[in-house]
């Protein structure tokens, strides 16, 4: 018997990650943050191109790079009460990997491509939790200002992506060229000005 959608205003509750497994695969979705359960809303036309197109930028580097995969949108599990749900995250596997996600190690990148509903909680929730947890890195992309903020945990502040850049997960390995005409389409110079 399937459990019935669950209201996200039972405000006092700690939600944990079997709660979020039990719901039922029919309605909204939703991601745990420190047992607050959170709708995930439609990601709009340009957030989707967007997360695909970088998602196709780590996939191309992926292939040609053996030992890493990137899944798209991602779950990272973290702890009892904290499942979230990045665009696409990089992790230090091999590329057919059936490991489940509580199984998989933690990710060396998380995106996520901030939408208007959800750019506070992205930022300033989501990004310290995922660095606290051992993430690599966190790009936090806004699609309309043309930007990505590059997050670690040894930086206080990001390091802002606003032309094409290189990336690497680690020292020594290959580069994946981040291309941004790529990613945003042209610059006509009218977008997030």
């Amino acid at each position: 018997m399937a459990m019935p959608r669950v209201a996200p205003t039972e405000d006092d509750r700690i939600w944990t990650v079997e709660d979020l497994a039990s719901f039922p695969d029919d309605g909204p979705r939703y991601e745990l943050l420190h047992g607050e359960l959170l709708l995930m809303p439609l990601a709009t036309s340009p957030h989707q191109r967007v997360a695909k197109d970088l998602v196709y930028l780590l996939e191309v580097w992926c292939r040609a790079t053996t030992g890493w995969d990137v899944r798209a949108p991602a779950s990272v599990p973290i702890g009892r009460t904290t499942q979230l749900e990045p665009d696409a995250a990089l992790y230090p596997i091999e590329r057919y990997s059936r490991a489940d996600w509580a199984a998989l190690p933690v990710p060396a990148l998380v995106i996520e491509v901030l939408s208007p509903s959800t750019r506070a909680r992205d930022r300033h929730r989501k990004r310290p939790t995922y660095l606290q947890h051992g993430v690599g890195e966190v790009w936090t992309v806004d699609v309309d200002a043309r930007f990505i903020e590059r997050w670690s945990a040894r930086s206080d502040f990001p390091v802002l992506e606003q032309q094409s850049f290189e990336w690497t997960p680690a020292p020594g390995m290959p580069s994946m060229l981040v291309a941004f005409d790529e990613v945003f389409g042209p610059d006509t110079g009218t977008i997030g000005r």
